[in-house]
């Protein structure tokens, strides 16, 4: 297993899930309505429908090839995060970058697009921790 040297950018903002900087992505879980991305002491989940971008490359969840591209990243280290308002979070994994839709348009029926907490040395959510979007 080799793993990056990293750099990490911090982009700071209101919500920003800026704890994922400096963190490597070990799981990509795809249950039944939503996809689970899973990183040392955190875990983001998207409700909405993940896009993965690389070089000139693009898919977004379900389309052809997008499980294998979702799942890239994993062994790769959050480089920088950065939160657009109610547009999108995004996660630059230096050779590719993930984001994820929290615009109205974008959401399943509810009012919610994605979830994220820290998570306790036995696995288990801070649930006061929690961010929604």
């Amino acid at each position: 297993m080799t793993h990056d040297p990293v750099e990490p950018i911090l982009v700071i903002g209101s919500d920003e899930p800026i704890e994922l900087v400096g963190k490597e992505l070990y799981t990509v879980a795809f249950v039944m309505d939503y996809i689970e991305f899973h990183f040392n002491e955190a875990k983001l989940t998207a409700l909405t429908d993940p896009r993965i971008q690389k070089d000139s490359q693009a898919w977004v969840f379900p389309q052809p090839g997008s499980r294998d591209a979702l799942c890239a990243p994993i062994e790769k280290t959050v480089r920088a995060v950065s939160l657009r308002g109610d547009e999108h979070i995004s996660l630059d994994f230096g050779d590719a970058i993930l984001t994820i839709p929290l615009d109205e348009g974008s959401r399943p029926p509810g009012p919610e697009a994605a979830h994220f907490f820290l998570l306790n040395e036995d696995g288990t959510a801070r649930i006061k921790e929690m961010r929604v979007w």
